[in-house]
Order: structure tokens, then sequence, then C-alpha cells
């Protein structure tokens, strides 16, 4: 047993020293393949062909999607494959090497830009990165960076939102009849993704397309705000303090706080609106947020609530002495007559008597009384409208 143990590996040894190399052998390589050769000169034998390039996209990460200035990062790595018979060999000749890595600055490699950039143009690669190439002259360019482009946010649903943000580049200089690149999977590649904790990856697509014979390469992505954080962070605290506002007018009119307290709620709402305004565009196309609308309505009606706050102080203040508006007493004096029908006799009948009450008792009405039903229409009122506002911002958005 022992015996057969120690020959099986002795072959092994044998075996694996035959077809090994070292790298003197690598060198001797690399000095032949590059002897002649011109990085300059588009790969590819036949040149009534264009050359066939596949490339695919591997997401990593979602760096970060900054709205207010269109800036969109994420990190990626392109997958890029095509064939140059000039970089081919007889693996025999050199100690049957069938692979090496060469650097992309000594062989040719399509040239493709970004086009939408957020800073600078820059294309694929590095003079760090290195090509991959076999004996056959098939090259594999791995290029793995952080690409900053320039997205426009629409933001009118926001923080319900919906983005499609894309890499957008093109083969500088090179037109179809020489490059014809294309995506074997129609799909971003998510084997590698790293879950962003603000957005989530709907749907991807990369492709390319010719315009006016110029090849553009398209990766995109659709991405759904995750708005659990907003809704908890933003939206709640200032339903909250928004709705807080009506509830001044359950307020006694003697405590003298009340014009302090709603102008109060209403410099709160102003700081929500600054806060929205500090984290969307400045654009106002293709929309403007409905978020936005509805901090507005806040402020506009926390102003209006304001305002009868201290019209309702003014009635409050009024003396006993003075004289009712004639509007105010018609007000007063209004009351639905219950009647089971619009013939019925109980309307003739009472008709005088209820006028008569209803008059005694408003000449016994005092402004004090007329501030406190004052302060429950607008209590009633303005909750309505609060809710209502919110009721139309969630159907809108959601």
């Amino acid at each position: 047993m022992k015996f057969m143990h120690f020959t099986s590996g002795y072959f092994i040894c044998i075996f694996y020293s035959v077809y090994s190399y070292n790298v003197t052998d690598e060198d001797r390589l690399y000095r032949d393949l590059f002897n002649n050769y011109n990085k300059e000169l588009r790969a590819g034998n036949d040149r009534d062909y264009p050359l066939n390039v596949s490339m695919q996209f591997y997401l990593l990460a979602i760096k970060e999607f900054v709205e207010a200035s269109s800036k969109f990062t994420i990190n990626g790595v392109f997958y890029t494959h095509w064939r140059d018979e000039r970089l081919s060999w007889v693996p025999a000749k050199y100690n049957n090497i069938t692979k090496t890595l060469v650097s992309q600055d000594k062989v040719w490699i399509p040239n493709i830009v970004n086009i939408n950039p957020f800073k600078e143009v820059y294309g694929l690669g590095s003079n760090l990165v290195q090509v991959n190439v076999d004996n056959e002259g098939s090259c594999f360019w791995v290029t793995m960076q952080s690409f900053e482009v320039v997205c426009d946010a629409d933001v009118t649903y926001y923080p319900f939102d919906k983005q499609f943000c894309a890499l957008r580049f093109v083969a500088y200089t090179v037109g179809v009849d020489w490059l014809n690149i294309y995506f074997p999977n129609s799909k971003v590649t998510l084997t590698s993704y790293e879950e962003s904790g603000l957005w989530e990856v709907e749907d991807t697509t990369n492709y390319s397309h010719t315009e006016e014979g110029t090849t553009f390469v398209v990766v995109g992505l659709h991405l759904k705000r995750r708005s659990t954080y907003y809704i908890a962070s933003l939206l709640l605290p200032m339903t909250v303090v928004a709705i807080l506002q009506a509830f001044v007018f359950l307020l006694p009119n003697d405590a003298g706080e009340r014009v302090g307290f709603s102008v109060t709620v209403l410099l709160a709402s102003v700081v929500f609106l600054t806060i929205i305004q500090g984290k969307l565009p400045e654009a106002s196309e293709p929309n403007i947020s409905v978020l936005g609308f509805l901090l507005f309505g806040y402020v506009i009606l926390g102003a209006l609530v304001t305002l009868c706050v201290i019209l309702s102080a003014n009635i409050h203040s009024f003396k006993e002495d003075t004289c009712m508006p004639k509007w105010l007493k018609i007000l007063c004096c209004l009351k639905t007559i219950d009647a089971k029908g619009p013939f019925s006799t109980n309307i003739v009948m009472n008709v005088e008597p209820q006028k008569e009450a209803k008059e005694k008792e408003c000449r016994s009405w005092s402004w004090k009384d007329v501030a406190k039903r004052f302060d429950m229409f607008c209590f009633i009122s303005s909750l309505f409208l609060y809710v209502l506002q919110i009721i139309i911002y969630f159907g809108l958005a959601t």
C-alpha cells in the first residue's frame, strides 16, 4: 500500500513537472508577442468585418445618490472580451503556456468613454489593470471602477419615488463598421451586489445601440427608495406638529399663550419645509415634489390658524356693551327647524315661538360666547383640512 502511494505521488510530480513552465518561458513569450505588435491598430485579421466585443456589467454597490446635485455613484465591474489573433501562440513552443497577463497599455483595447460624467470625462480601466490573454488570442479585460455620473432625479413622489439612473458610454473614434459591441445578457449581474440601505434595485438593463454610425453602451438601474426611514423621521413628525396647531383653539383665551403657541408651531413647519428644500433638486421639471406642496399647505393653513387665533382673541376682548354686528346677529339666530316633512304643520305652529326664543338667546349671548363658538368652528375646520391634505398626499404619492 505504501509503495502504491509512493508510486502515485511520483508520477504526479513527473506529470506536473512536464507541463510546468518558468518565468524565462513567459518572458520569451512576452518578447515574441510584442516584437512587431502595434497597439494602435484595431484587433481582428479580417478588416472587412467589425470586431465583435462582448461586454457584461457586474454591480457591486450603490455608494450614493444626491438628488440635490444629481450625483449618482456606484461601484461596478465591466467584463469585456474580444479576440486579437496577433496575440495567439503555440503552447508547445513555450513549455505549454496557455495564458498570460499583459498590462492594458501594451495591447489594443476598445476605447470606451463615459459621456455622462459628474465631473471629468473618463474611460474604462487604468494602467494598473491587466488583460488576461490565452493562446488563441482571446482577451479578457476586467475593469473595476467607481463610476460617478449625472442622474437627474424625479422627486415628484418623494420619499416614495422611483428613479432610473444609467451609465452611458460611447465607443469613441470607432464606428460601427469597426466595432460591434454586444451584451450576451440584457440584465446587470447582481451576484456580488451588496444591498443598499437606501435604495432597492427593482430592475436592471444593459444594452448597446447605434446612432449616426456610433455605438453607445448603456447600463441602467431601476431604483426604488426605501421610505421607512423617511416616514418615521420626517413625515410623521411634521404631520403631528402640523395637526397640533389645530388644537390651539382648545386653549382658553384667558391663558394668553395662544398666539405664541400657534406662531411656534408655524415656525416648526417652516423648518421642515427648509429641510425638504435642502434635500431636493432646485428644478421644476419634470415635476415639483408633492411633499413640497404638502408642506406649503401646512404653512399656509398654519398662517390662517394664526390669523384666526388673533381674530378670536380680539372677539374675546370686546366689551359687553359693544354693539354686535348685524351679520353676526343673523348668524347667531339661524337655526334649522326640525320637521317631519316640507308640509308639516309643526313648522307653522312653531316658527314664531322659536324665533322669539332664538332672539332672546342671541340677546343673552356675550362676546366670550361668540369667541368660543368661533374657536370650535375653526378647530373642526382646520383639523378637517389637515387630514384632507394628508389623505390627498398619500393618495398621490403611493
